[in-house]
Formats: C-alpha cells, sequence, structure tokens
C-alpha cells in the first residue's frame, strides 16, 4: 500500500514578509546538488579553478549584461559552491530585478552550458542537476555587514579544507543515524 502520510513542506530560505527587489546588497550562497566538486579544487589555500569554474565565473560576470541595474562586489567560486555579492537597484532609470530571477538566470545559464559540455564529453555527468535547488542569502542591511560579508567571501579558499572537512564528518554522521534509524524500524 502506498504511503499516503502528506510530504513535507520546505521552508522558504528567503526572510518572510521582505521584498527582494529592494536597491540594497546580497550575499547569495549556491551549493551543487549532493555538494559534489566541480569547479575545480582548492591548493595552499587558492582555489584553482577547472573549466566548468571558469564558465561559472564567466557566466557571474555576465549578469550586468542582462540586468541593467545590477551591480557586482566580490565573489569566488569553490568546488562545490559559489559565494557571490549582489547589489541590486543601481541604476535607477531601470526597475530592479528581484534577487531570485538574478539568481534562476545564473543557475539556468550555468546549468545549460554545463549540460552542453556534458554531451560534449568535457564534463562529468550530474545526478540529477548541476545545483541543488535553492540558494542562500544574507541581506547587507549596511557596511559593518558588507565589510563582513567581503570578508567572508575572501577567507573562503584558505578556510575550504577545516570547513568541508567538518562537513563531511556531519554528512558520514547523519548517514550513520539514517542507517540506525532504518535498521531500529525493521
Amino acid at each position: 500500500m502506498a504511503d499516503m502520510r502528506p510530504h513535507p513542506t520546505r521552508k522558504s530560505p528567503r526572510l518572510s514578509g521582505y521584498d527582494y527587489t529592494q536597491p540594497t546588497g546580497y550575499l547569495v550562497t549556491i551549493s551543487v546538488d549532493q555538494m559534489e566538486n566541480r569547479f575545480g579544487e582548492v591548493l595552499d589555500d587558492v582555489m584553482q579553478l577547472d573549466q566548468a569554474g571558469e564558465m561559472v565565473k564567466a557566466a557571474w560576470n555576465r549578469l550586468p549584461d542582462r540586468f541593467s541595474s545590477i551591480e557586482l562586489d566580490a565573489y569566488v567560486v569553490m568546488p562545490n559552491h559559489f559565494h557571490g555579492i549582489v547589489f541590486l537597484g543601481t541604476n535607477p532609470e531601470s526597475g530592479p530585478p528581484s534577487l531570485s530571477r538574478v539568481i534562476q538566470v545564473f543557475k539556468s545559464e550555468t546549468a545549460v552550458e554545463y549540460g552542453r559540455q556534458i554531451r560534449a564529453g568535457v564534463f562529468p555527468p550530474v545526478q540529477r542537476g548541476l545545483w541543488h535547488r535553492s540558494f542562500h542569502d544574507r541581506i547587507l542591511w549596511d557596511e559593518r555587514i558588507l565589510s563582513l560579508a567581503r570578508e567572508y567571501v575572501a577567507n573562503n579558499p584558505r578556510k575550504w579544507h577545516e570547513a568541508h572537512a567538518r562537513y563531511m564528518i556531519q554528512r558520514r554522521s547523519k548517514l550513520r543515524s539514517r542507517t540506525w534509524r532504518g535498521f531500529a524500524r525493521k
């Protein structure tokens, strides 16, 4: 018999009631699906982009061509995620797009190009898709928070090995607990 319990609803990572077309800065984090390393590697605390990483970097830098009322700031392509600071509403003559629309275009363009390169035999295949389905954001309310965000982006490669090791330990722990809970129910 099919499981008839309702599926859990995902809580939106966006700030409830906030207008994401507001002219301000945002720090966005976008993760690769399954947190697989796809864009290069960190060597001696410096991110070394591979061909896929260069493609992601180029797509990010093209966003102002598509949206005349945004400006890009600090960003970093990491092996399995991306951090970038974007300012909306920088051109008073054109209305700002929503942050979600900017990220949708970025993710779409990179995923389509990644797919082309998979079919050409250049990039390795993905299981479900290139990117995780959503993204995280931080609203940069003032200069102090902007400064902290820039520092965070700049230091990300230097902290990669420590953060990645911590993530892998947490992931293994979750897998073990799922396995144990699943075993205990049978």
